[in-house]
């Protein structure tokens, strides 16, 4: 029936009428394939955003494990700050100490706390095992009163030397875990000639020293909490990849934004690109400005592979961030960024003043990275590693990716290139 009414239907006509129904179907099909492809996408974005948001929220637990090590230690902190105080009060001494004998280096003792005039100036200092008043008592095990009388050729007087403080009379006790163990030194001095220690002091502080040793013993049982106290160097980190990026320009976002704006797309920037850093196996070190040092602290060369990767994405989130920026009327043609990644040995402590003290690697790579970093300014692609990050990582570039030598004084330093760019 069908067929005997196009056959009324003139050729012009029914060629007319059938060409736009088969472009409505062709493009109907075309929009189908295209949704079909956004579904796709759409999920394989929402499964990337899971497993990031996975990453962050690991890392959040992280550091909320971190925090409440750190609140353990630092009420352990409190309760010797109460115990010496008491003790300063009941010998009339005017300084004190704990010395405890360090976890990485068997003929040194450390200052776990120190109170005092010069306190500042000695916090940081070593103390000989042998041949030393503290390291004497720490290996004896048996209490020494010192007086600057006897001329006792025991005293440190290196301590006396950096300090300026003249130690006249000197009550040194160990501090024995459960009576038997050494776990520390605690020393009490007094400037009064008049007034010198007796055993009778002793024997006064001996129930604080108790609670001093299992107050101590608690702290070292895990070098790792004397080194977030910054009383130690952390010696495990051994070798890692640190990289520098910074933002080029920056100074443009407070000479054409309010500062709320400005400061609003920094704190974006550092979120984003900081959450890749994780993501790729890195430890955000440091904020600094518009800036971020990450540390990639994981064991062999995989570490620079895995820098070299995360700078890499970074460079395409910044480049996404800026394009977002500039469709919403930022007109900040001029703004950059740029990256400094080197690979090498590198020494964490925890440094700094009181309650505003982090956690910080130190080491030539540190200063290598960001060195690379202010010249990778001048780079075409605008990462630079340094030449041990480029032997481990010259044979896993993502494809399309090449290595080139970049001039850069004093050190041997390669370019991240785009093929054909």
């Amino acid at each position: 029936m069908l067929s005997d009414f196009l056959k009324l239907i003139p050729a012009t006509i029914s060629t007319w009428w059938l060409a736009p129904i088969l472009g409505i179907v062709f493009g109907g099909w075309l929009f189908w394939r295209r949704q079909k492809e956004l579904a796709r996408e759409l999920e394989t974005g929402k499964e990337k955003v899971a497993n990031l948001q996975a990453e962050l929220d690991q890392q959040k637990k992280s550091n909320e494990l971190l925090h409440k090590g750190m609140f353990d230690i630092q009420q352990h902190k409190a309760q010797l700050d109460t115990l010496l105080a008491d003790a300063r009060s009941l010998l009339r001494a005017t300084a004190d100490s704990i010395v405890i004998r360090s976890p990485y280096a068997e003929d040194a003792l450390v200052f776990l706390m120190v109170h005092g005039p010069a306190a500042h100036r000695i916090a940081k200092m070593q103390i000989a095992l042998h041949g030393s008043q503290a390291g004497n008592v720490f290996v004896s095990r048996q209490t020494s009163i010192y007086s600057a009388q006897a001329a006792d050729k025991t005293h440190e007087k290196r301590v006396d030397t950096k300090s300026g403080y003249q130690s006249r009379n000197i009550l040194t006790k160990p501090l024995l875990k459960f009576g038997a163990e050494a776990v520390g030194v605690v020393q009490f001095l007094n400037e009064d000639d008049s007034a010198p220690f007796t055993p009778a002091d002793e024997a006064r502080i001996e129930p604080i020293c108790v609670k001093l040793a299992l107050a101590v013993s608690h702290l070292i049982a895990d070098p790792a909490r004397l080194i977030q106290l910054g009383v130690v160097l952390d010696p495990h980190i051994n070798k890692a990849t640190i990289l520098f990026s910074d933002i080029t320009n920056s100074d443009l976002l407070f000479q054409k934004l309010p500062v709320a704006d400005a400061t609003a797309l920094i704190d974006e920037y550092l979120e984003r690109l900081g959450a890749i850093g994780v993501t790729h196996g890195a430890r955000v070190d440091k904020y600094v400005g518009d800036g971020m040092m990450l540390s990639f602290e994981t064991a062999g060369p995989g570490n620079a592979r895995q820098a070299l990767h995360a700078a890499i994405a970074m460079q395409r989130e910044f480049k996404a961030i800026a394009e977002e920026w500039q469709r919403v009327g930022y007109k900040l043609d001029a703004l950059g960024h740029r990256i400094g990644i080197a690979s090498g040995p590198v020494y964490g402590r925890r440094m700094g003043y009181g309650a505003s003290s982090a956690f910080t690697i130190m080491g030539a790579p540190v200063n290598l990275a960001a060195h690379l970093c202010d010249y990778a300014r001048d780079a075409k692609y605008h990462i630079l590693l340094c030449n041990t990050t480029e032997e481990a990582a010259r044979n896993h570039l993502p494809a399309g990716y090449q290595l080139k030598p970049f001039a850069v004084p004093k050190t041997t330093a390669y370019e991240v290139r785009q093929e054909g760019v």
